[in-house]
C-alpha cells in the first residue's frame, strides 16, 4: 500500500510529464519541425542507447499515450533535443546558418492536398458512377477533359 507522500510524488510526476509533453509540442511546432523530423534528428544527437524514433512514437509521446515508463525514458532525450534545436534555431537567426542534423531543412517533397471544385467533383462522381474502376487510359482521358492531373483523378 502506498502512503500519501508516494501518491503525491506519482501525481506530481504525471503532471510534470503532461506539462512537458504540451510544452514540447508547442515549442517543436514553433520551430517548424515535424514529429518525423524530431524522430530522425534524435539519431544525430549521439545519445547512448537512443537512435532514431518513429513519427508515431513522437506523436504518442505528445498525446500521452505511451506507457509511463516509456514517457519517463523519452522525456530527458526529447528535452536534450529541444534544447539543442532551440540553440541552433537562435544561432540560425543570428548568422543565417543552420545545423541540418538537429533541425532538418524543409523538403517540399510532400504534395499538397488537392482541392477539387464542385463542378469537377460532380463530373468525377458521374464518370465513376458509370464506370467505378476505369482503366488507366480512361483515367488519362478524364483528367485531360477536366484539366486535372492523372493521379488526382485516380
Amino acid at each position: 500500500m502506498q502512503n500519501d507522500s508516494q501518491q503525491s510524488d506519482i501525481e506530481n510526476e504525471r503532471l510534470g510529464l503532461e506539462l512537458f509533453a504540451e510544452n514540447f509540442k508547442q515549442r517543436r511546432t514553433k520551430l517548424g519541425v515535424t514529429q518525423a523530423d524530431v524522430g530522425a534528428a534524435l539519431g544525430n544527437l549521439k545519445i547512448a542507447g537512443v537512435g532514431c524514433l518513429s513519427q508515431s512514437t513522437i506523436c504518442r509521446f505528445e498525446s500521452l499515450t505511451l506507457s509511463h515508463n516509456n514517457m519517463m525514458a523519452l522525456k530527458p532525450v526529447l528535452a536534450a533535443w529541444l534544447e539543442k534545436a532551440e540553440e541552433v534555431y537562435k544561432s540560425k537567426q543570428m548568422s543565417g546558418n543552420c545545423d541540418n542534423t538537429i533541425i532538418p531543412q524543409r523538403s517540399d517533397k510532400k504534395r499538397k492536398r488537392t482541392s477539387i471544385a464542385a463542378m469537377e467533383k460532380r463530373a468525377l462522381e458521374a464518370y465513376f458512377a458509370i464506370e467505378p474502376r476505369p482503366s488507366s487510359e480512361k483515367i488519362a482521358i478524364i483528367a485531360e477533359k477536366l484539366d486535372l492531373q492523372k493521379n488526382v483523378v485516380r
